[in-house]
């Protein structure tokens, strides 16, 4: 055999060999990523919204855990808490949510695994990746965690409290990126992130109660009526800091938390590519290679956020058969993750784009390298084309949050009060069923109920730290 018969017998050889291991890592490591976490999480949503059975809903989590990945793991832990708080499992839920908010950080600061997932993930797709939370998601861990501890009468909620203002700040800081439209200069998208007042407003009311920093709380205050003056309750609050008097001799005050609506989801799209993803795109390639992005792309698979304006508009807050007041939002997780899908929807258009590069460069590099050899070639279209049709969009999120966090407050005399609750619509007309709770107020304390209104009807009872002194 000729020198030049063996160089192309040990090329088509190599190719041969290539193919292979490209078909079998599709049937091996694909199947898993094709799997939708959209879909697989349904059954769950359906159990909790639908039907309103808490019980049903987490076996049915349960049995999603049992078959996940690892990489799913952290996102359906999320799911779980939001079962737990909403049932009055308050100690399973803070456990869950420290547990994954740990991992995150242990996950953002992990630079190896990065290098290597992110490798990865241009030649399958993000599904593959760690799920390190959406930037929303890690807030509300922080702020569930204080509502979580509030009810559960601990003693660590002001900490968790003060963590929800001082990571969005760092969340901020960290968004800066090159900005691929102007060299040498910078860009922030994540500035355009609203500022969640939650955090200020829980600080506040636990100074409040403390007797010891009435000024702290009305600095805390103050943030909240720059940062969402809509919310109209933090006038009330504002003055009764300042003159330092939590509630009357006598009296204590009732916090009612509301989780109201069904929060934001994602599910797969096909996006256009934007003139500055595309910037974007060329900016990633360029870093690891001498070649440039096509400048015309087909649309690319990424997740859409999916958000609906809930039925109800707040909470009304009846006490011994008197109306007393009606909750209003404090945080809307809608506008979060609205905010931040719109600040961060080019980068994801980019690195589909820079993933599709990759894929059809490899095909071609197999094509170029086989001289035309037609199985090869063939191999080579038909693998392409299982290749990206197996491409899958990144829809892991925390699917059980609400629309919105909702808050009324109310002084009541010391003593036993029944409460009950019911839906509003945004007129303020009742749009669905009743719940009630006996509740213990102590003189010159904060006690705490948390209600859930995803529709208009109730899930669970209502949580009162009443029940956890």
């Amino acid at each position: 055999m000729s020198e030049k018969s063996q160089k192309q017998l040990n090329l088509n050889s190599f190719v041969r060999f290539l193919m292979f291991n490209m078909a079998f890592a599709l049937l091996t490591v694909l199947p898993g990523c094709m799997s939708s976490y959209a879909q697989h999480l349904d059954a769950v949503k359906r159990d909790f919204y639908d039907v309103g059975d808490v019980s049903r809903a987490k076996t049915n989590l349960e049995k999603r855990q049992k078959l996940a990945s690892k990489k799913e793991q952290d996102p359906l832990t999320l799911n779980a808490a939001s079962l737990d708080i909403s049932s009055g499992d308050l100690v399973g839920a803070k456990k869950k949510l420290i547990e994954v908010r740990n991992h995150f950080d242990e996950l953002e600061n992990d630079l190896g695994r990065k290098t290597s997932e992110n490798l990865l993930k241009y030649w399958i797709d993000d599904n593959v990746v760690s799920y390190e939370g959406e930037d929303y998601e890690k807030v509300l861990i922080r702020a569930y965690l204080t509502i979580a501890d509030l009810l559960d009468s601990s003693a660590d909620a002001r900490a968790y409290a003060c963590q929800i203002a001082t990571l969005q700040d760092e969340i901020v800081r960290k968004g800066e990126i090159d900005d691929p439209r102007h060299k040498g200069a910078k860009t922030n998208p994540k500035i355009a992130y609203p500022r969640v007042p939650l955090g200020p407003y829980l600080e506040g009311l636990i100074c409040e109660e403390t007797f010891t920093d009435s000024q702290e709380a009305a600095r805390n205050y103050q943030k909240v009526a720059e940062w969402r003056p809509q919310f109209t309750q933090a006038k009330d609050d504002l003055i009764r800091a300042q003159t330092g008097v939590h509630s009357r001799p006598g009296f204590g005050r009732l916090y009612v938390f509301a989780f109201v609506g069904r929060g934001p989801h994602k599910e797969q799209i096909n996006a256009e590519v934007t003139q500055f993803a595309l910037l974007l795109a060329d900016q990633i390639f360029s870093a690891t290679n001498q070649y440039s992005v096509p400048p015309t792309l087909a649309p690319v698979p990424i997740p859409a956020l999916v958000v609906e304006e809930p039925i109800v508009g707040s909470v009304a807050v009846d006490v011994d058969g008197k109306n007393v007041a009606a909750t209003e939002t404090i945080t809307d997780v809608n506008e979060m993750a609205i905010r931040q899908y719109e600040a961060t929807k080019d980068l994801l258009v980019a690195r589909a784009v820079v993933r599709r590069v990759f894929k059809k460069g490899t095909i071609y590099a197999a094509k170029e390298a086989g001289q035309a050899n037609s199985w090869i070639n063939l191999a080579a279209d038909v693998g392409g084309v299982v290749w990206e049709a197996t491409e899958t969009a990144d829809t892991r999120c925390w699917g059980l949050l609400p629309a919105k966090i909702q808050v009324a407050s109310v002084e009541l005399p010391v003593g036993e009060h029944r409460l009950t609750f019911y839906p509003c619509g945004h007129r303020g007309d009742r749009v669905g069923e009743t719940i009630s709770k006996t509740v213990k107020i102590d003189a010159n304390r904060n006690t705490y109920t948390l209600v859930v209104y995803p529709d208009r009807n109730p899930i669970a009872d209502v949580v009162s730290s009443s029940d956890h002194q």
